[in-house]
């Protein structure tokens, strides 16, 4: 099996994930859309069939000699992607293909110790591999993503949350010891950014080339993708859309800032608000943080039951999300915001035709072109999404053998 350079290597990651992401593509159709040469993509074609990630699977008729269409082996090799969050989490795996394979759903980390909690998403990872009957010798990887800040060289996170105990907890090297696999580190609002991206390509064929998103789990959070790409920053921590600070004399934020989206908008914000409201008493609430996205499901139930408080409540948050929205529409002239993430699948019909209204009204380019605010198309499980396609879309590896261990998993 033949083994890549460098500069190989990426080339024939591009050649996979536009071949991935389009379906299928004859080689012409490759060397135009990458501009790379028809002798270059004819290499890096005989490559990647030989190693077993691409096939031929039919021809395309093109008034001369029929071009002979390739598409990505869906079997050559699987990626896992695991979202975590204080209230929920969740394990879906993809197929070389970028397609869902399965998903499942964990309580999320609460309280709970670090390495414990590992040991439980371990053996979830294992359980939903041995149901959709994969072995972990085919997966390339598993994408781990978590709210920030973080460090994603040494795979831990920089914040006591949920608790003291998981700040510089060396979660990646805990995760990988316990499953056998290469394990990578993500903002989890910048994987929803890359699993919305993917979503848009295999839904409708195209995605917008750029676009914000807002991620709402236990905490808020943003991503952009630009020109394709996904904006990560210096470290990883870019586009921190909840602690931006709307009111400077607001709540203090345990970012240190005050009036921050997230203590205004959040959805521990939204709840601890209702507690304190007597018109909501009859729908008792606790305030305590590992019910939060319980609770604030039961807001949302009571605003859609007709509850006036209920619904002024979710109206405050729409109106504060809607200018965290128009600054990240302003920030990197876009024309459409993304809201994903569990909150959002439980309020997100409420709050975005708020957050329209604000786009409608306070967005610069209006004039030029509308910007549109819009719910996931992945919903809750779009950061897992988007970190198992990031390790999909790392360098290649040759496929194993069938008769054989084969070369292993490298390192995502």
């Amino acid at each position: 099996m033949s083994r890549s350079a460098p500069g190989r290597s990426a080339t024939r990651a591009a050649v996979l994930d536009l071949v991935r992401s389009t379906g299928t593509l004859s080689r012409v159709e490759i060397a135009e859309r990458t501009g790379l040469t028809p002798a270059t993509i004819t290499h890096v074609v005989r490559e990647l069939v030989a190693d077993g990630l691409v096939r031929e699977v039919g021809r395309q008729k093109s008034g001369g000699t029929p071009r002979r269409l390739l598409a990505v082996d869906p079997e050559a090799w699987y990626a896992v992607g695991v979202q975590l969050d204080r209230c929920s989490a969740s394990v879906v795996l993809l197929d070389f293909a970028g397609r869902t394979v399965a998903r499942s759903a964990l309580r999320g980390t609460g309280r709970g110790a670090p390495g414990d909690y590992l040991a439980v998403v371990a053996a979830h990872v294992r359980n939903v591999l041995d149901g959709a009957g994969v072995g972990a010798e085919r997966v390339l990887g598993v994408g781990l993503a978590t709210h920030g800040p973080q460090d994603e060289e040494r795979g831990v996170i920089l914040t006591p949350q949920p608790t003291p105990a998981w700040r510089g907890y060396p979660l990646v090297t805990d995760l990988a010891e316990r499953l056998g696999l290469p394990v990578r580190l993500e903002n989890d609002a910048t994987a929803a950014a890359v699993g919305e991206q993917w979503a848009g390509e295999q839904v409708t064929g195209g995605s917008p080339a750029t676009f914000g998103l807002v991620y709402c789990s236990s905490g808020l959070g943003g991503g952009v993708v630009v020109d394709g790409l996904a904006y990560r920053g210096l470290s990883g921590n870019a586009v921190e859309l909840g602690h931006i600070s709307l009111d400077r004399v607001g709540p203090r934020c345990r970012c240190g800032n005050r009036g921050c989206v997230e203590v205004l908008a959040g959805p521990e914000a939204v709840v601890a608000r209702a507690l304190a409201d007597p018109g909501l008493g009859h729908l008792g609430l606790t305030g305590l943080p590992d019910e939060t996205l319980v609770e604030l499901e039961l807001v949302a139930r009571a605003a859609r039951a007709g509850s006036v408080a209920a619904a002024r409540l979710l109206g405050d948050a729409g109106d504060a999300l809607g200018l965290a929205a128009v600054t990240l529409a302003n920030l990197f002239d876009l024309d459409v915001v993304v809201f994903a993430g569990p909150a959002l699948g439980t309020v997100g019909d409420v709050v975005v035709p708020r957050v329209q209204r604000s786009l409608d009204r306070a967005a610069y380019n209006r004039d030029l072109r509308p910007v549109r605010a819009t719910l996931s198309t992945h919903g809750t499980t779009a950061a897992a999404v988007g970190v198992a396609v990031s390790v999909l879309r790392g360098p290649p590896e040759p496929r194993p053998a069938s008769d054989a261990a084969g070369p292993g998993p490298r390192a995502a």
